[in-house]
């Protein structure tokens, strides 16, 4: 038995339409503890650098860690496969209930390989999976394709991940909606389903998963909901998510405006998080409704002026930073409306706001005109936005090239468009500044992923949230603590995406001493923070093996140059770019990686008990 786990995982090869259950492997738990770690060594040794994104031979695995359905504040389920944004490794954690519902139907995880002739959806209902037939849902969006499953399982309570037609057309940056409304939004992971004609997956169980020491979880759990309503963070977050952060990190000079060209927006007030729970009655819930969470930064609003359900989503901080300050749209009704008709198409709002404000800028400019498009492309058009989604989302006109992502956009449109095609890696940038928080940058640049806010959350630390367990005492200023802190967060944050855990639950709430005992009594492996540490560390690393093998240059270790090159001439960040280059320096260093390939040194492979082989 692993505590912690069911032990099993479905393979699933839709191709031959077979399912098996194998073994959960115990000693990859303990090197690579579950969730995206264990995911990112099962593709390892299922895909190579010649495996096409959204062929049959590419591998889609989703997986949950050891504390979903065990901790509190544990609902991520991590989705890993080759991306078709990017052609690396491919990532997205989700919360919501469906991860603790697969654990519950007694699965730990599913991999999926090949590729369906004909739309199907997978059930899994108390130990039972089934493919079945899905042509009647093909076309519909998410909300409408959770709605018939339902009905015609007859059983409300399942818990549903499903695509909307920007993942059946192969959207490179669509996303899988899981609960309806919580995303897997980045690195495309909706294309990567709708190319194996996958529509949904279906869950529903009531198994428990056995835990190490239940009395010692249960007093931590309760340490840590209290912990939750009593930090700054957890209150912040729980009086109005994350659409709450947008006016004090717009003061920091910490959000995109105008494609990243300005710093100020004289209207930002207009779509706070604040403004819209004044204008519109809220309430707070957890992502998931079997999510057990004291902090329930997912935020709804009863907007029954725009929308027909009775309580509406309210976007988050990213989907508020990437299409309403970057696009300057300032109408909240406008934002309201993207939000959920992304989810329902299954679009990442993160690129999504991405490639539109290339597109604008790239419109302003001439390289795409009104008589190509239809309609005029302007700054803060919030009408304008919600057709080119539409476009995008059906690969219709401008949409079709839109749909690959800004970095191929810009490729097929005109060359001249690439320096203002802002990514990392393929992937588009999210909202927090790297002109602001240098570490941020950083952490774009060598994330494994491609620009994700999620892999190392530096700016954390930049604002005062720091880690005294792990001797970040006080806020780096200088180029070696930046990078320093870096990489701690970075390693930190892949342990965590391992074992499930909600990142906005731990930090500035709950120290890693306290998450190192929860550990060891969910699990039974005996641990201590610099444990944790080094597990990230070589959950790190394997992503970067990863990468390498699937022919990452070190080129691609970099920032746009609107950040290195192009400093604002107004706002807080007046005058800053990025000095990418000596930070990469250090980081290389630290990192103990060549700087011409790439590749760690053997002893640090050794060190860290990397059990893949390595071509170099």
């Amino acid at each position: 038995m692993i505590f912690g786990f069911n032990g099993k995982l479905l393979d699933v090869d839709l191709t031959k339409r077979e399912i098996k259950i194998t073994e959960l492997r115990e000693d990859w738990c303990k090197l690579y503890v579950g969730g995206s770690g264990y995911a990112t060594r099962l593709l390892y040794d299922l895909i190579s650098k010649e495996t096409e994104p959204l062929s049959p031979d590419n591998v889609l695995i989703i997986m949950t860690g050891p504390f979903v359905d065990t901790f509190s504040m544990s609902p991520k389920t991590a989705f890993i496969t080759k991306s078709p944004l990017t052609n690396y490794l491919g990532k997205s954690m989700v919360g919501g209930s469906f991860g603790i519902m697969l654990k519950r139907a007694g699965f730990d995880g599913i991999v999926l390989k090949g590729a369906s002739r004909e739309p199907v959806y997978l059930a899994i209902i108390e130990g039972q999976a089934e493919i079945r037939d899905a042509s009647h849902l093909w076309g519909k969006d998410v909300l409408e394709t959770s709605k018939v499953i339902k009905e015609e399982l007859n059983n409300r309570k399942v818990k549903i991940m499903a695509i909307g037609p920007a993942g059946e057309n192969l959207v490179r940056f669509s996303a899988v909606i899981t609960d309806e409304r919580r995303a897997a939004g980045r690195t495309g992971m909706g294309a990567v389903m709708g190319s194996k004609k996958l529509k949904a997956i279906v869950t529903y169980g009531s198994k428990k998963v056995q835990i190490y020491d239940k009395e010692k979880i249960i007093y931590l759990m309760r340490k840590h909901l209290a912990a939750a309503l009593k930090s700054p963070r957890g209150i912040g977050l729980r009086s109005y998510g994350t659409s709450g952060g947008l006016i004090s990190y717009y003061l920091d000079g910490n959000v995109p405006i105008k494609n990243w060209t300005k710093g100020i927006f004289d209207k930002v007030d207009n779509i706070t998080g604040q403004t819209l729970q004044k204008i519109y009655k809220s309430r707070g819930v957890p992502c998931g409704t079997e999510v057990v969470c004291s902090i329930q930064c997912h935020k709804e609003l009863q907007a029954n002026d725009i929308s027909e359900d009775e309580w509406e989503k309210c976007p988050e901080f990213e989907t508020l930073a990437l299409i309403g300050t970057n696009l300057m749209i300032d109408d909240y009704k406008s934002l309201i409306k993207i939000n959920r008709l992304c989810d329902r198409l299954g679009l990442d709002t993160i690129s999504t706001g991405g490639v539109i404000a290339w597109a604008m800028e790239a419109y302003e400019k001439g390289f795409i005109r009104a008589e190509n498009l239809g309609f005029e492309l302007k700054w803060g058009d919030g009408k304008a936005t919600l057709k080119l989604i539409e476009m995008i989302a059906r690969k219709e006109g401008l949409g079709n090239i839109l749909a690959e992502g800004v970095k191929r956009a810009s490729q097929k449109i005109n060359l001249e468009t690439e320096s203002f095609a802002i990514h990392v890696k393929g992937l588009e940038l999210p909202a927090h500044h790297p002109r602001r928080y240098h570490s941020m940058g950083l952490a774009y640049a060598t994330s494994n992923i491609g620009a994700s806010h999620l892999q190392g959350m530096t700016m954390l630390a930049e604002r005062g949230i720091l880690l005294p367990e792990y001797g970040i005492s006080e806020i780096p200023k200088d180029a070696e603590s930046k990078v320093k802190v870096t990489i701690i967060h970075q390693n930190l944050c892949a342990f965590l995406d391992s074992a499930g855990l909600c990142k906005f639950s731990v930090f500035g709430i709950i120290d890693f001493n306290k998450i190192a005992e929860a550990y060891k009594a969910v699990t039974g492996f005996e641990t201590c923070k610099e444990d944790i540490l080094e597990t990230g560390e070589r959950i790190w690393y394997l992503e970067r093996l990863l990468n390498l093998k699937l022919n990452l240059s070190v080129k691609e270790d970099t920032l746009p140059k609107r950040f290195v090159e192009e400093p604002l001439n107004e706002g807080p960040v007046k005058g800053v770019t990025c000095p990418i280059s000596q930070l990469l320096e250090l980081f290389y260093r630290y990192r103990e990686l060549d700087p011409w390939s790439g590749y760690p040194n053997k002893e640090k492979i050794k060190k860290l008990k990397l059990d893949v082989d390595v071509i170099n």
